[in-house]
Formats: structure tokens, C-alpha cells, sequence
């Protein structure tokens, strides 16, 4: 059993499901993540306000995906 946030119902599976027709998924927003967080977990993701790019820490170093 999961928990669903944004809708009554789901057909999605998951432990989270955020679901929504009109509303986005927001990420913490963190400048230098690879400086500012003194201990990353695994997974953790967040927005970059320097670099302007979604960082994902992967349990050694921090990735960073760049849309522009």
C-alpha cells in the first residue's frame, strides 16, 4: 500500500504517487548542493539555483542535469 497525493483515486503503483491534471512536482531549492549539503544521502535530488540544473546526488558524487 502506498500513499497518493493530488487525487482520490490512482491506477499508478507506487510507496508515493504525487498525481495531478494541473500541478508540478517542486524540488528544494539549493545553491552549490555539492558544497551547501555536508552529508548527501543516495537519491537525494534538489534544483541547483547557481548552476540552474536539477542535482541528483548518487551516494559519491553530486550529477547534474542540465535542460537548457
Amino acid at each position: 500500500e502506498g500513499i497518493t497525493i493530488g487525487s482520490e483515486t490512482t491506477q499508478s503503483k507506487g510507496v508515493l504517487v504525487l498525481e495531478s491534471d494541473n500541478k508540478a512536482m517542486i524540488l528544494p531549492k539549493i545553491a552549490n548542493p555539492h558544497t551547501t549539503v555536508k552529508s548527501p544521502y543516495p537519491g537525494m535530488i534538489c534544483y541547483d539555483t547557481v548552476s540552474k540544473a536539477l542535482a541528483v546526488f548518487d551516494g559519491k558524487v553530486w550529477n547534474y542535469w542540465n535542460y537548457g
